[in-house]
């Protein structure tokens, strides 16, 4: 199939990513809140396995993982124990990780730059955020005094403690830091430290040159040739 086909691939990632963290904490509350949030986070797996569709080892690796992240979670629904949420939660940075990784190695493959390609670099670093929640949801289960905050959630109300650090890591990934959650533990900084780094790194680095690289080729005619 021409690859012109799958042009706006990651525009639907992108979308789906969006429609995730807006739906949230308006769907959340409600008695079926939690189902409706797995069937949009499905969305978003799908949507990041077609973004590798043209890649088929990648795209058969990416069903795989999704697969193991939807019995992850919910192994964390029907049990809600520790275990599972260790589970669930490792299941997913491994996937976000992996997701990351390989569009990012379309990002930066040869070739001019195109819409598509600034698509997934914005996909690249929303995931970036997505992921860092749920590597500090991990840290909070084995270190539960990693952040104090000014709004506890109670431990057993897990889908409140990950909007909670989702909240916290686009905080630190854009270096905003409003101070009302604060890392505590000696990990819990390195790592916020280190998501604050990335953040910055990647935004000034990659996504600037990516937009310039674009202007410079829609203004050049060879580039339409």
């Amino acid at each position: 199939m021409p690859a012109r086909e799958y042009r706006w691939r990651h525009l639907a990632l992108l979308i789906s990513i969006l429609l995730l963290f807006i739906v949230a904490p308006f769907v959340v509350p409600f008695h079926h809140g939690i189902l409706v949030m797995n069937v949009i986070s499905a969305a978003v797996l799908v949507a990041g396995s077609y973004a590798l569709i043209e890649r088929k080892h990648l795209f058969a690796i990416a069903v795989g993982l999704s697969a193991i992240t939807i019995v992850g979670t919910g192994l964390l629904i029907a049990f809600r124990q520790p275990w599972a949420l260790l589970v669930s939660h490792l299941s997913i940075v491994v996937l976000v990780a992996f997701f990351c990784v390989t569009i990012l190695s379309y990002v930066l493959g040869s070739g001019r730059v195109t819409s598509d390609k600034i698509f997934a670099a914005i996909c690249v670093y929303m995931l970036l955020g997505y992921g860092w929640t749920f590597v500090y949801s991990l840290l909070l289960e084995l270190q539960p005094q990693s952040f104090a905050t000014t709004s506890e959630v109670a431990p057993t109300n897990y889908v409140g403690r990950i909007l909670q650090l989702r909240y916290f890591s686009f905080m630190t990934l854009t270096t905003v830091g409003y101070g009302d959650i604060v890392p505590r533990s000696p990990v819990a900084r390195t790592m916020t430290v280190l998501e604050a780094v990335m953040g910055q790194f990647y935004l000034v680095a990659l996504v600037g040159r990516l937009i310039g690289l674009h202007i410079v080729h829609g203004s050049d005619p060879r580039s339409r040739a």
